[in-house]
């Protein structure tokens, strides 16, 4: 069975909704609204851990420089290790140097995941 989630709180909301009867979006409306990567942006507070992985994924390859700031947020948040690793490899990819800071203090005091992660990042920011 397929769970459908409000685009706006992703909350569980039945297929055939149309406005969220948690949060009172008009669910169509966001949906046609919202660009590709203004989805995949709104998808990294999804609270199914895979589908923000699949997002930043997605957001790395697509260099999204408007994904940064989401990308970081999510760093700064209680977002599995999982997700915080496809965020750090994303902003790696996206290249963007305001995301230096971060990568650089996850670097050297994030768990070892996110530290090698962070590393990888900073090293594809300096071919960048």
């Amino acid at each position: 069975m397929i769970t459908f989630f409000c685009p706006n709180c992703w909350k569980e909301v039945k297929e055939t909704d149309t406005v969220c009867p948690h949060c009172l979006a008009n669910i169509a409306e966001l949906l046609q609204q919202r660009d590709y990567v203004a989805k995949l942006i709104a998808a990294l507070s999804h609270p199914e851990p895979g589908v923000p992985i699949r997002a930043a994924w997605i957001l790395g390859k697509l260099r999204a420089r408007t994904a940064v700031q989401p990308l970081l947020a999510l760093l700064q948040g209680d977002a599995d290790q999982f997700v915080k690793a496809a965020a750090v490899e994303a902003l790696g990819q996206i290249g963007d140097t305001t995301a230096r800071p971060v990568l650089l203090e996850l670097a050297q005091k994030g768990p070892v995941l996110l530290r090698n992660k962070a590393i990888e990042a900073l090293r594809l920011l300096q071919d960048s």
